[in-house]
């Protein structure tokens, strides 16, 4: 992809963020978003309060393989698999349930079913009135990770 289709593509998900931001009344610095939206090796992920996705950034597709239509409503544990460490599910859904923000690593499968590795950032979103609204993911995938399973 040539650098003026990227950046119109990151033009284009930034204001689609935007507009999920206004539509639902964040509080919430968009521009923690945008080194996400740059790289090619990360993802955002946006749910409502059940954790049913309702947006992604191109930057899934290429991590995933799974295409925004297949992972609409579906909530984020479908890339989870037998690699996923109990304990990191627990502690996201614990962490979350706190109203607090995960931080850690965990192993999702690609829609081919090969193992990946991500650096995830988990934030629950309020509104104005202090309502939660949405969770945002911040994904990084960690491109070492086969190294340190092989």
């Amino acid at each position: 992809m040539e650098f003026t289709e990227r950046s119109t593509v990151l033009e284009n998900e930034l204001v689609e963020l935007q507009r999920i931001h206004q539509k639902n009344d964040w509080v919430f610095d968009l521009g923690y978003t945008e080194r996400y939206l740059q790289r090619r090796t990360s993802a955002i992920i946006v749910t409502d309060t059940h954790q049913h996705i309702t947006w992604t950034s191109r930057g899934f597709v290429r991590m995933t393989g799974y295409s925004y239509c297949e992972a609409y409503r579906q909530k984020p544990t479908f890339l989870q698999g037998p690699r996923t460490l109990q304990t990191t599910r627990t502690k996201i859904r614990e962490t979350l349930q706190a109203g607090k923000v995960f931080e850690g690593s965990i192993v999702n499968y690609r829609k081919s079913g090969a193992v990946y590795s991500c650096q995830v950032t988990i934030i629950p979103i309020l509104n104005s009135a202090s309502k939660l609204t949405n969770f945002i993911a911040l994904e990084e995938e960690k491109k070492n990770f086969f190294h340190a399973i092989s």
